[in-house]
């Protein structure tokens, strides 16, 4: 870029600052050029109209002009500066600024052509970057967060005892993503956060709603189950009130539980999964008894009375009262490998 063109640019940016620091509402500009930061890449062409259409869906203007009031909203670049010397978390550069606000809702873009996706590339690259910005979000790949196999919940000045939870268990088998259960969290969480001087008291249904969503916790008398001196053994199915037996053991959860969305319960009724319960698809001598030839032709439903394969089998369809099971087989057991 020319020296002309960069101070043009610079004059018209600022320029445009100026107007907007007394604009209105009703007065938004339909296009905006971002290039106040423009080296390596073209400036941004910012459909401005559109997205203030779109303000119903959020807090109106104060979504991306987060200290506008009455109608007046000033530009980015009246409180976030260029360079990091004096940025922070909690006040990131111009750069920072503006890749937050629009990540907040635009979450398509990827690592591998992660700029091309909002920005085209200039033909000849002069005024590279010397260093990242800290504060940017993607400026640097955040370090692997190591999931911890389980982490107790202390509550400061309660008598309850503290809750061990597994913590990698509900990661990895459960799948739970960490925005789940991590919700109003940002970078400065973790990032260059100073705790307010008074500690904010929560109420007891906010510390339980993350785990409400599946765990029963206002059912009174139940707190032992969670606070408890010991941490809990981790899963087991047969917490579930559906013990595996010898034919799903040796499955995944994902052959059951399909998708990528946390594991939810399922009707256990055996047709949901199984649908070959018919007279020559279904080999019964799986289930350790091999019918004899009275009843190998008989249909599934006649002994299983509305496809309850989970249920003992009913002889009443048949036969008289004298005639049960498991006291009369329609078979004989046999061994199973």
């Amino acid at each position: 870029m020319t020296g002309k063109m960069a101070y043009l640019l610079i004059g018209v940016w600022a320029g445009f600052a100026l107007a907007q620091t007394e604009l209105k509402t009703e007065k938004f500009p339909d296009k905006i050029e971002i290039g106040i930061l423009e080296n390596i890449f073209k400036p941004v062409q910012f459909d401005h109209k559109l997205h203030a259409e779109m303000t119903a869906m959020g807090e109106g203007c104060n979504t991306c002009h987060h200290h506008g009031s009455e109608g007046v909203f000033e530009p980015c670049a009246d409180c976030h500066m260029r360079e990091a010397e004096n940025a922070s978390m909690t006040m990131p550069t111009l750069n920072g600024a503006y890749h937050r606000n629009c990540l907040n809702c635009h979450q398509s873009w990827t690592g591998d052509e992660v700029c091309k996706t909002c920005h085209v590339q200039k033909k000849f690259r002069f005024n590279l970057r010397k260093k990242l910005d800290a504060t940017d979000v993607l400026a640097h790949h955040h370090e692997e967060i190591v999931v911890p196999e389980l982490f107790n919940f202390v509550s400061p000045g309660s008598s309850q005892k503290p809750v061990s939870f597994q913590h990698k268990e509900h990661v990895d088998l459960y799948r739970f993503k960490c925005e789940s259960c991590h919700r109003q969290t940002d970078c400065s969480t973790c990032h260059n956060y100073t705790p307010h001087p008074q500690p904010e008291v929560k109420s007891l249904s906010v510390h339980h709603d993350p785990c409400s969503k599946c765990h029963d916790t206002e059912t009174q008398n139940r707190c032992e189950s969670c606070h408890r001196s010991t941490p809990s053994q981790g899963f087991s199915h047969a917490l579930t009130g559906w013990e595996l037996n010898r034919f799903h053991q040796p499955l995944t959860c994902s052959n059951c539980h399909e998708g990528s969305d946390p594991i939810a319960a399922l009707d256990p009724t055996c047709t949901n999964c199984h649908n070959n319960f018919a007279v020559g698809e279904f080999n019964h001598e799986v289930t350790g008894l091999r019918l004899n030839d009275d009843h190998i032709e008989i249909d599934c439903y006649e002994c299983h009375s509305d496809d309850q394969y989970d249920m003992p089998p009913s002889c009443m369809e048949c036969h008289d009262e004298d005639v049960s099971f498991p006291v009369s087989l329609p078979g004989e057991r046999i061994q199973l490998k």
